[in-house]
């Protein structure tokens, strides 16, 4: 007889259940859902509130403003992508130069990130009779195959119309016959069962579709949760739903429908007695605490005896095994019980700390099995007791403690995480979490990853640079930031990945964010980060919006319920105003040629200012109602400006423009029909493409055309979730909701020069370049004819360009301006662009390249801790012997070192605690540019303790007879401490004249240079000494700059001065029979 509990799922329901239940207004999920929240600390982890927010953020758009999902077309990006290519013959066949995947597929190489991952897997199979054969269902990133056992992948469902797969089965008696359920992968609502005869390599829609099943009317969401082949009846198949369980008994060309009232989440068979099928209710209080059980091959189900302690908890797990026939396992996250009559009545075993998101017991011995979610834990008792396999965090595994890269290389109980599934094949246990396939062959003591070439990231956002092409930020959902590099990946930080941006002109210049705006910078290319929120900031959106301005490149907007302007690339902000509308602001862009005009918005309001963010004002004018999900200027016409919509409602209102600054908008959605819109971009040709990144595909049109073109060849059918244009290498780039990150060439230009390496002698910091050094300009231009010119051209102050420097080919693709940039001073702008022009005509650009001309000093450096927890106590080395107290910064002059070129010295730092983690680090500026470059560091000693002595070799080619400045920084816990800037700890500078090699010798007859200067330092009254007599000499006193600010010629013997010089450091030279000798002055009153 089959059980019919009769209750209203959607009356008992909890937000969770009501979240994907249509016939809910959407905000009264969110109101239901914020109530809970109210009452629990939403803060933890595995409270839920994460996996709520994400819902909130990825469903308002589409039924702003009333919140209304009744009326709604469960398919509707899917039916809007069918009918366009309907209407559209001619324009559905993709005119793009094929799009290219970028990954990530494999973790590269791991610096700040904690918990590094690939991307979700909800289901896996391995062959029992072949382990060499992997399955494995993403979440959105669809199926995929491998032949031997992980060590290389293939995707075969990016051409289907959804690409979610969340749960498949493979026939028992030939494992290329395959059926999965493909979703979407946003919403969870089932496309149906497609069917592969040949391992996956191709799929074909089964008579178990939407159409056939009469589900998918408006406001519906129909899922499938589980689909499971029977273990030994041929073409035995049963599917369990959100709309009770099908059971098909000829490989589902036919079916009948069981229980229409449940959601069948759990499938499980006794192991010899074929008519005996277990299942599980998850959508039904009044059967939470009891298994389904039927004995007629899934027909009629009746109820096992309560299980007590479960209380109503319905994530469940079922498991069988072929060691232990009547048994089965019901785990839940209140525990784990076990029925050893077939299901009738339960014992209770244990209730390990953790919750229950994947649970298997072993198919050669029960005794072993493992149970978790966020970490997995294992039993080797049968269940009675628990403990920890695996952690999710890689500070904490058995490889942690000397950094999460080699912790990642090195741990075997990492499998990143949130489990998934889990599963037991002839006594090897495999698991999906969040990031990667895993198996372990001990029972799961140590863990394997098997899914390395697997790319399934679920994209928010991307950052591309303009001055290398090889380098992107991305961030993507549980599995954080990452930075593409020439050097492949970079893994950068946790949590969930948001909005990143690049300095243009200084790849290893970024920020990315984490969900609610929190940001981190980088300033070497991901190798180590630092907070850059505004301080006192509360919170920002779930994908706060961030931009650099393409005027002034240091300068960062962060915005908020406010706008912060940050003027040294997050270093410091300030606030700026508000917009017309309260609360977060969503979106935002800057007006490429007049940045003081910005536009921002937050669902249906739009606001403009024209003072850099200080004010705004309404520009919503004829804009449709709707929530807009991405802004953008043409980059040629700052009154040009876009919106694009994502509303599911089929109002032919996705896309439109203003010429007047937003006064007046006109809808320009043309034949696109009512494909939700997610990204808009416009490139910098002489055609100016509009690109636009819908749900499924790209499109684009010329700016005046009113066709729009399918631009996807080769992306996968899913959600373009944002587009950068990289324009020196013609470059189109886009983050997918699901397949990672993949890049085409602009429409038209796939022929042309590709400029993909723009620098300059010093990269743009807050310290370079500097007044009086040189910046010449190299870039790189791959081509595959001939060039018949390389320039640039420049322009002060202004973009205005039009000041030609031509380039020459110095080596292969590489290229130098013939010139430096003209030299300005201080605090004056200077603008470029290079071009290449090929022998077709065909001319490249690259982007709007600037930099601020900064004072000639060394960089800002501080420690931020001066409570006296660490600062330096002693820096030793030569005549110095510097016992020091705690002053967060400090600068000695007295007295000052001595090196002589091509010399070895040795040097002793000691901190005043002897912490493990404390870190030491030295630079000297051996060529005198106020720069600390790489090559000058001189000692580097991460986690020594109280002290460290490390032995360095002076170059030859050093500033000689200058006072340069040697930097000590004592800094902890892993910071990597850096030569500029604020971190925990101390620095001290000190001051050392370089000496060439000749002045190691001495010599009676001229200068050696033995004088002194007196007091030092002094307020203009000093005495110049020396040991012996001496000869005739010139004596010149220099400025830091080299002006000379004081001459005496013929001088004999000692010189005393009164010299009227403004506080600050000086030089005295001493020049005798063409010898210059040189020693440090300084003035201070």
């Amino acid at each position: 007889m089959a059980v019919n509990i009769g209750f209203s799922q959607t009356e008992n329901a909890s937000y969770k259940e009501k979240m994907n239940d249509n016939s809910v207004n959407f905000y009264d999920v969110v109101k239901e859902a914020e109530a809970y929240f109210e009452t629990i600390d939403k803060d933890k982890k595995g409270s839920g509130y994460k996996p709520y927010m994400r819902w909130k953020y990825a469903n308002e758009y589409k039924y702003f403003p009333t919140g209304i999902r009744i009326n709604i077309d469960p398919y509707f990006v899917e039916h809007q992508f069918t009918n366009y290519k309907k209407e559209n013959p001619s324009n559905s066949r993709s005119t793009s130069n094929s799009w290219i995947e970028l990954g990530p597929n494999t973790i590269d190489s791991i610096t700040g990130h904690y918990s590094a991952g690939l991307g979700r897997i909800e289901d896996i199979y391995v062959a029992p009779n072949n382990f060499n054969l992997l399955y494995l269902g993403s979440r959105s990133g669809g199926f995929w195959r491998s032949n031997d056992e992980g060590k290389t992948w293939v995707c075969t469902t990016d051409t289907l119309v959804a690409t979610g797969v969340n749960t498949f089965t493979v026939s028992p008696t030939n494992s290329d016959s395959i059926l999965i359920n493909v979703k979407n992968a946003r919403n969870n609502t089932s496309f149906g069962v497609y069917m592969s005869i040949d391992g996956g390599f191709s799929w074909t829609e089964t008579n178990f579709n939407p159409t056939n099943l009469g589900v998918g009317g408006l406001g519906s969401n129909f899922q499938i949760l589980e689909i499971a082949y029977h273990p030994r009846i041929k073409d035995l198949v049963f599917v369990g739903t959100n709309n009770g369980l099908y059971i098909s008994t000829n490989n589902l060309n036919s079916w009948v429908q069981v229980e229409p009232g449940y959601d069948f989440k759990e499938l499980a068979f006794h192991p010899t007695n074929d008519s005996i099928v277990y299942t599980y209710n998850t959508a039904g209080s009044s059967t939470s605490n009891f298994l389904l059980i039927s004995h007629d091959f899934g027909n009629t189900f009746t109820l096992s005896n309560n299980i007590l302690g479960n209380n109503g908890n319905e994530t469940v797990e079922l498991v069988t095994s072929p060691q232990c026939e009547d048994c089965i396992w019901f785990g839940s996250n209140n525990g784990i019980w076990v029925s050893y009559d077939k299901g009738l009545n339960f014992k209770f075993l244990s209730n390990p700390d953790e919750a229950c998101h994947g649970f298997a017991v072993s198919d050669i011995d029960t005794s072993f099995m493992v149970y978790g979610y966020v970490d997995l834990d294992g039993s080797a008792d049968g269940g009675r007791t628990f403990s920890d396999k695996t952690r999710w965090s890689l500070g904490n595994t058995n490889g942690g403690g000397n950094g999460n890269a080699i912790s990642y290389k090195t741990s075997t109980d990492y499998i990143h995480a949130d489990l998934r599934n889990a599963k037991c094949i002839n006594g090897v246990f495999y698991v999906a979490t969040d990031g990667f396939m895993c198996k372990s062959t001990d029972n799961g003591d140590t863990w394997q990853i098997l899914s390395e070439g697997v790319g399934t990231r679920e994209n928010y956002c991307l950052g591309a640079s303009q001055s290398n092409h090889q380098r992107n930020i991305s961030g993507s959902q549980d599995n954080g930031t990452s930075i593409l590099t020439e050097n492949g990946w970079v893994e950068f930080y946790g949590a969930d990945g948001m909005e990143g941006i690049i300095h243009p002109l200084n790849d290893d210049y970024m920020m990315g964010s984490v969900q609610y705006g929190s940001r981190k910078l980088t300033k070497n290319g991901g190798l180590t980060q630092s907070g850059a929120s505004p301080a006192g900031t509360d919170g920002a959106y779930w994908v706060a919006p961030l931009a650099f301005d393409p005027n002034n490149h240091m300068h960062v907007y962060d915005f908020r319920d406010s706008i912060y302007l940050s003027e040294d690339f997050a270093s410091t902000h300030k606030t700026l105003g508000y917009a017309t509308f309260a609360g977060d602001i969503q979106v935002a862009a800057i007006a490429e040629n007049n940045s003081k005009i910005i536009v921002v918005a937050q669902n249906s309001f739009i606001s403009k200012s024209i003072d850099g963010g200080k004010t705004f004002t309404n520009i919503k004018s004829n804009l449709p109602g709707h929530s807009i999900r991405d802004i953008a200027f043409n980059p040629k016409d700052d009154k040009n400006i876009f919106v694009v919509y994502g509303r599911y409602q089929a109002d032919n209102e996705k896309i439109f423009m203003t010429t007047d600054g937003g006064q007046n908008w006109t809808n320009i959605t043309y034949n696109l029909g009512s494909l939700p819109i997610s990204s808009i971009v416009i490139d910098h040709t002489p055609e100016t493409n509009i690109y636009v990144g819908a749900e499924i595909g790209v499109y684009t049109k010329k700016l005046n055309e009113t066709n729009w073109e399918l631009y996807s060849n080769n992306l996968p059918n899913m959600d373009a979730r944002e587009l950068e244009i990289i324009n020196g290498s013609n470059t189109l780039r886009c983050a997918t909701w699901g397949r990672g990150l993949w890049e085409t060439s602009l429409k038209g230009r796939e022929d042309f020069p590709k400029i993909v390496y723009t620098k300059i002698t010093s990269p743009p910091s807050n310290n370079n370049p500097k007044v009086g050094v040189e910046q010449f300009v190299t870039s790189e231009v791959l081509y595959s004819n001939t060039l018949t010119s390389v320039y640039l051209e420049w322009s002060k102050d202004t973009a205005e360009f039009g000041n030609v420097i031509s380039m020459k080919n110095t080596n292969g693709n590489f290229w130098e301006s013939e010139t430096a940039l003209p030299d300005f001073p201080e605090g004056t702008k200077l603008f470029f662009k290079v071009f290449a022009v090929g022998n077709s005509n065909d001319t490249s650009e690259t982007y709007k390249f600037m930099y601020e001309v900064k004072p000639f000093e060394n960089c800002f450096a501080t420690g931020n801790d001066i409570s006296g927890n660490l600062f330096i106590e002693n820096v030793t080395i030569e005549n110095l012997n510097n016992a020091t107290g705690n002053d967060g910064y400090s600068k000695y002059f007295n007295p000052t070192v001595e090196f002589y070129a091509d010399s070895v010295y040795s040097i002793y730092v000691a901190a005043n605690t002897g912490w493990d983690e404390n870190d030491f680090a030295i630079w000297v500026d051996f060529n005198n540019n106020a720069d600390f470059d790489e090559n000058e560091r001189v000692l580097f000693a991460p986690n020594q303790g109280k002290d460290t002595t490390a032995t360095f070799k002076v170059p030859t080619d050093v500033a000689y007879n200058e006072i340069v400045t040697m930097r000590v920084r004592l800094s902890y816990w892993g910071q990597s401490p850096e030569p500029c800037d604020n971190q925990f700890g101390e620095v001290e500078d000190y001051e050392v004249l370089l000496r060439s090699v000749a002045l190691s010798t001495k010599n009676e007859n001229k200068i050696d240079g033995n004088f002194i200067v007196f007091p030092n330092p002094n307020k203009g009254d000093l005495t110049i000494q020396f040991t012996k007599n001496q000869n005739p000499y010139n004596l010149e006193i220099l400025d830091v700059k080299g002006k000379m600010v004081y001459s005496k010629s013929n001088n004999l013997g000692n010189t005393k001065l009164n010299l009227n010089l403004s506080n600050g450091n000086y030089f005295v030279k001493v020049i005798q029979n063409k010898q210059e000798f040189t020693q440090s002055l300084i003035i201070s009153k």
